[in-house]
């Protein structure tokens, strides 16, 4: 198959894919994409900034044996 060849399938392909387009599928499918793509991208956003861990005391067992965290 040659490239004109390859080239008027695709063409092809494309017009059936728009012909058969119920209310604007491709449009709403395109958009969703575009949401998609856009909340990627503020999550790779968020992942360039640096996140401090929090800080726990360590454990230490108390003289009862109960955990020193625990509140009771």
């Amino acid at each position: 198959m040659d490239s004109k060849e390859k080239y008027l399938r695709w063409l092809e392909e494309m017009w059936d894919v728009h012909k058969f387009d119920v209310h604007g599928r491709t449009e709403r499918e395109e958009e969703r994409k575009e949401e998609v793509l856009q909340m990627f991208r503020k999550i790779s956003e968020l992942a360039q900034h640096p996140v401090k861990a929090p800080r726990f005391s360590p454990w230490r067992p108390s003289s009862d044996g109960r955990d020193e965290r625990s509140s009771g």
